[in-house]
């Protein structure tokens, strides 16, 4: 079954049912060997591409490289269009005749980056509605156009893969998933999470015992456990965050006291052991669990974060906060015992990285443009 992501809860969406997902709240590869079963080969594909029998071009996966127009305005006829795609109501995605460029250019003629998520976001949805019907060849077309306005979204491209499975496409659905594999390399904690779930997921059962699948899943890294959650442990560990996790100054003179005010709840815990004799805690932390689910406005304050703690007996000591957009991150564990978490920022989806020196915990995140 797929994944709908209704964008503001990152978290959650990872560990839902099966494949394809609506949306909640991104070397080859291996393509050459996942080159479509009667369709043209990717060499007949355009550069960069992946071009599958009845579907298209799909591209590789590639990191969001948005610089300049982050936070703008999307269009009020742009956000009905929006609507539409979201309930899959589009006769040129679904026969696979769409002007994507175009459609780019209606929705976000100046490339917004909020704007462009928006609208991939809209496209996996509407894609969502089709895989319900068992129309998996029109729902693989609305996860391609996905793809092509932001290669980025890991939630789409699973999708994919798990529709061109249901389609009777092994060797290109392979290929979708050695693609999310290449971005769990990189870094995406969204994609080491969503290949750990490729490992059980009902819609792949066609492909599991193909070596290029589980070539691709190695790309996965374990040692981190979790996430779940503990009531008793997030409630020491609120308290101890530092002031701006509770309140920050109003600096448009919106609020009466003149502070923005919080009541941050921890989301999921995961045990952390970077080396044989180290146990720390990683916590996902949201400004307020109430908000939870709920659509974003301009100028909001809204935050999620990742910490880091050190548990000693009934004694907590964090290590580590940071905030990371609007939303709490994905959290997955990386190479060499590190920990990787993704959020979305105002250009796009950033990556970080938790490493452990004996002494300290330090982060180290991607910044707009430099992905």
């Amino acid at each position: 079954m797929t994944i709908r992501r209704r964008a503001f809860a990152p978290l959650l969406l990872l560990f839902l049912c099966a494949c394809p997902k609506k949306t909640d709240a991104t070397g080859d590869g291996g393509a050459d060997a996942a080159a479509a079963d009667a369709g043209p080969t990717k060499a007949a594909a355009a550069a960069g591409t992946h071009a599958i029998d009845g579907v298209g071009d799909v591209p590789e996966w590639s990191s969001d490289k948005a610089k300049g127009k982050t936070k703008c305005k999307t269009a009020a006829d742009a956000k009905a269009r929006l609507a539409t795609l979201d309930k899959g109501d589009d006769a040129k995605i679904s026969d696979g005749t769409v002007d994507v460029a175009e459609l780019r250019k209606s929705i976000a003629p100046d490339d917004c980056a909020d704007t462009l998520g928006d609208l991939a976001t809209a496209l996996n949805d509407g894609g969502f509605h089709h895989y319900g019907k068992k129309e998996y060849d029109i729902a693989n077309r609305w996860w391609r156009v996905a793809l092509t306005v932001r290669p980025s979204m890991i939630l789409a491209r699973y999708n994919l893969t798990c529709g061109l499975a249901l389609a009777g496409k092994p060797k290109d659905s392979i290929w979708a998933l050695s693609e999310i594999g290449r971005a769990a390399d990189d870094g995406d904690a969204k994609a080491s999470n969503m290949l750990e779930k490729a490992k059980s997921d009902d819609d792949l059962k066609t492909v599991r015992s193909d070596p290029d699948f589980k070539a691709a899943l190695r790309e996965s890294h374990g040692g981190l456990v979790g996430p779940r959650s503990e009531p008793e442990t997030a409630k020491l560990a609120i308290p101890l965050l530092p002031e701006e996790y509770r309140q920050v100054k109003d600096q448009a003179g919106v609020q009466p006291d003149g502070f923005w005010h919080f009541k941050p709840g921890i989301t999921h815990f995961w045990t952390w052991r970077p080396d044989a004799s180290t146990e720390l805690l990683v916590a996902t932390i949201i400004d307020d669990p109430a908000n939870a689910g709920k659509p974003k406005f301009d100028n909001n304050q809204d935050y999620g974060a990742i910490s880091v703690w050190k548990r000693a007996g009934a004694k907590l000591t964090l290590m580590l906060a940071k905030k990371t957009g609007e939303n709490p991150p994905a959290v997955s564990a990386g190479k060499g015992n590190t920990v990787k978490y993704t959020f979305e920022g105002v250009c796009g989806t950033l990556h970080g990285a938790l490493s452990w020196d004996g002494k300290a915990v330090t982060a180290k995140e991607s910044e707009c443009g430099t992905e």
